[in-house]
């Protein structure tokens, strides 16, 4: 509710003047009046009822340029992010927007949002365990995307830039969401 959206933005306001970021200012010669903060409120996706994970536009071990990598787990992204699970892997050459790989992640636990408190860690169903998290249809939106973006950043900075985005599918409404 918008109570709770007051405490968040409140929140994110206040830590401009954490001892961490006060330090991080000092040390690197910022001025403290002249740092701004924006907060953006948008709807959640529910991919604690989805999947969620991250794709890079390029090979992260080799530097490949001419791929995109996706790793895709059952709910919420931040087991991915802690290494908690060995995700869906997914490999799209990008010149002919084609998968050219797909690993089957273990995904054997998964985040959800929680009842009593806000997230929960569970076990992922036998179903999901043996199930890819994306179809292939979703696999090759996902990558256009990052190369949609990839091209973006690349011609504002003039120089190949390569890109790390995150991305989620809801589990209610079934869209995918960068």
């Amino acid at each position: 509710g918008i109570d709770d959206i007051l405490l968040a933005i409140k929140g994110a306001m206040a830590s401009l003047f954490t001892n961490r970021a006060i330090s991080y200012r000092v040390d690197k010669g910022f001025d403290h009046l002249k740092v701004y903060l924006s907060v953006g409120v948008q709807k959640m996706a529910r991919s604690d009822r989805g999947c969620s994970g991250v794709m890079f536009t390029l090979d992260t071990e080799s530097g490949f340029k001419d791929v995109v990598l996706i790793n895709s787990s059952w709910g919420l992204g931040e087991m991915i992010v802690q290494g908690e699970v060995t995700p869906d892997e997914f490999l799209v050459f990008k010149k002919t927007s084609s998968i050219i790989e797909k690993k089957l992640g273990s995904k054997i636990k998964k985040m959800v949002y929680g009842a009593d408190k806000p997230t929960e860690i569970i076990e992922t169903s036998q179903k999901e365990k043996e199930s890819f998290t994306l179809s292939d249809a979703e696999i090759l939106k996902l990558a256009k995307w990052g190369m949609i973006i990839e091209d973006h950043y690349s011609k504002r900075h003039k120089k190949w830039t390569p890109m790390d985005t995150e991305w989620a599918k809801d589990g209610l409404d079934g869209k995918l969401y960068i």
